[in-house]
């Protein structure tokens, strides 16, 4: 092998090694609920979050709520993969500044804190064909969401999570279908679909009985 081959191979195996530390994704305990979230919600979240960074860059953090209310008698469909209620609270994110963060449809997330509700797809002629999952969770201003108890899912809410991206369309992260028995909190990169996936779960309740709920959520990926 020549010297200059040898000086490619070591200038491609550079490149290559900077590549793959771009794309390394790194999540960090955080040990305390972000400030801007009303009373009342900070005090149903878990204080124990998950901050987020890919490739070196914070994006930001996630928390969950300390309990999580499933359905005692849900079964999976096609579609919904998730024992939850539409409009019930699951968690809130903080948004750190400069992250060029965006929602499952590129909409912009300016820096801040948002609530983290469920929500699923509607069934009309606008939707036909966007997703065969109609699992998300939708971003709402913290501000604008003050009380954890459920919010009916209305074109109301729908506004509300609107005014996350400033546009018409709720801003959403969509649900994977879960994996029970992957170990989390974990992020993984989907590079297929270049979609970074936030796995977490959450201590649940269905009926009178303690159950665990795995999450998946697509947390940076459109």
């Amino acid at each position: 092998m020549t010297r200059w081959t040898l000086v490619a191979v070591s200038c491609l195996l550079l490149l290559a090694a900077s590549f793959v530390a771009a794309e390394d994704g790194k999540l960090t305990v955080v040990e305390k609920a972000p400030v801007g979230l009303a009373d009342k919600v900070s005090a149903a979240l878990n204080p124990s979050g998950q901050q987020i960074a890919v490739g070196g860059a914070t994006i930001g953090s996630v928390w969950l709520v300390k309990q999580v209310e499933a359905k005692a008698d849900f079964k999976p469909s096609l579609s919904v993969k998730y024992p939850l209620t539409p409009g019930q609270l699951v968690g809130a994110i903080e948004v750190v500044k400069k992250s060029e963060f965006t929602d499952f449809r590129g909409q912009d997330v300016a820096a801040g804190v948002y609530t983290l509700r469920y929500g699923q797809q509607p069934v009309d002629g606008n939707h036909v064909g966007t997703s065969d999952l109609a699992d998300f969770l939708l971003a709402i201003p913290a501000k604008l969401d003050t009380d954890p108890a459920l919010l009916k899912m209305s074109e109301a809410m729908h506004k509300l999570s609107a005014k996350t991206s400033g546009s018409n369309h709720p801003a959403i992260f969509s649900l994977l279908p879960p994996k029970p028995d992957e170990k989390t909190p974990a992020l993984t990169h989907d590079t297929g679909k270049h979609f970074w996936i936030l796995s977490l779960t959450a201590d649940g309740k269905a009926g009178d009985a303690a159950i665990k709920v795995p999450l998946r959520v697509v947390i940076v990926g459109v």
